[in-house]
């Protein structure tokens, strides 16, 4: 008999980091809210969404779900997972169709795919049908702006020692003169044969980009990510034929008519499609597969949620790796996933990993 949805939940929380705050362009870390969906049926089954920010905001992606979705999903069979996302989206598409409203309806079809996969018994990455038994990391856990040259060295040196072989700096500092000195520094300090990803967060004009985009060059560095504010597809095909480094984007691109644009335009080299800005998985795979039809690597923005992004690509063979960050904050899952020798082990367990252990909400949750 289908399953029906007798209850949904939410709980917001605010955990904090436990390492120093961390920064870049754009923001300063301290602590970092989440949003755990839990989705309750008649037959027993119960499925875990979550969403996440590092600034706060989650109580009005919780505001939206819990007083325009959830009416839709009660009585549902979560297997019409995507008639119910679509009936969630226009039930308040006029106040949002981005941002809080993608967040709330991302979170509800995890918890409607973690029901799927529990109820099949298989870990998402099982359920979807595996590409790899094993997925590359690389790290973003250290690099941060406020970092002064020597810490860069140090943490760069640490990360290569435990085995990975791609690490990420920030950069958008008022002069660029002192990003490109630290992305040298490190670059002497590592060697040739480790790749170094650069990150602005959307804080340079076209012309400073251009500039320390073709400068970045000389250090060989990988990517140039997040290089303008994301609206400007114009701008970010423009830089693309400037320069060697691929631009990379997708951590603020909320739809696959977006990712399109970039990739119809020639403005992107590393798509960075993170199911949690997008409308879940369903849309993830859409756009994952869009850029395989243009030949382009798909490599997941990701912070706290690893194990959704690792399991996705272990699925998708045009996955080169998955970002690493934020370790200090791992255990505050169920069955967390670690990086050995620069790669990431596979949860075993049904479902998509998105539960928080109950201590944890317990300890962290707001009101």
């Amino acid at each position: 008999m289908p399953l029906r949805i007798t209850a949904v939940e939410t709980v917001l929380l605010r955990v904090p980091l436990q390492q120093r705050t961390i920064t870049d362009s754009q923001s300063k870390v301290d602590e970092v809210e989440f949003l755990q969906v839990i989705v309750r049926t008649d037959g027993g089954v119960t499925g875990y969404g979550m969403n996440w920010s590092y600034t706060p905001g989650l109580r009005a992606a919780q505001v939206m779900l819990e007083e325009n979705y959830k009416s839709v999903l009660l009585g549902q069979d979560p297997v019409m997972r995507k008639e119910i996302l679509r009936r969630c989206f226009f039930t308040n598409h006029f106040v949002g169709r981005v941002g809080a409203a993608r967040v709330a309806l991302a979170a509800i079809d995890f918890a409607l795919w973690d029901l799927a996969c529990r109820a099949a018994g298989q870990p998402l990455w099982r359920y979807l049908g595996a590409a790899r038994d094993r997925v590359k990391a690389y790290s973003t856990d250290g690099g941060w702006l406020t970092w002064s040259v020597e810490e860069l060295i140090r943490d760069a040196t640490k990360l290569v020692e435990r085995g990975f072989d791609a690490v990420k700096i920030k950069l958008g500092r008022p002069d660029p003169r002192e990003d490109f000195e630290r992305v040298g520094a490190v670059r002497r300090a590592v060697g040739p044969k480790i790749k170094i990803m650069t990150d602005v967060n959307c804080a340079w004009t076209l012309p400073i980009a251009k500039y320390w985009g073709m400068k970045l060059a000389e250090h060989e560095v990988f990517w140039l990510e997040e290089p303008m504010k994301p609206e400007d597809v114009r701008s970010h095909a423009e830089l693309a034929r400037a320069i060697a480094v691929p631009v990379a984007v997708g951590e603020t691109l909320y739809t696959k008519e977006e990712f399109r644009d970039y990739i119809e335009a020639g403005a992107v080299g590393i798509v960075q499609c993170d199911a949690t800005k997008v409308m879940g998985v369903d849309e993830w795979l859409e756009v994952a597969a869009l850029a395989s039809a243009y030949n382009l690597p798909v490599i997941p923005h990701t912070n706290v949620q690893q194990k959704l992004h690792v399991q996705l690509a272990a699925a998708t063979p045009g996955v080169m790796m998955v970002e690493n960050c934020y370790e200090s904050i791992n255990e505050i899952w169920e069955e967390p996933i670690y990086v050995k020798e620069g790669y990431y082990s596979l949860p075993q367990q049904p479902g998509l990993g998105l539960q928080l252990r109950e201590e944890v909400i317990q300890r962290h949750r707001v009101g």
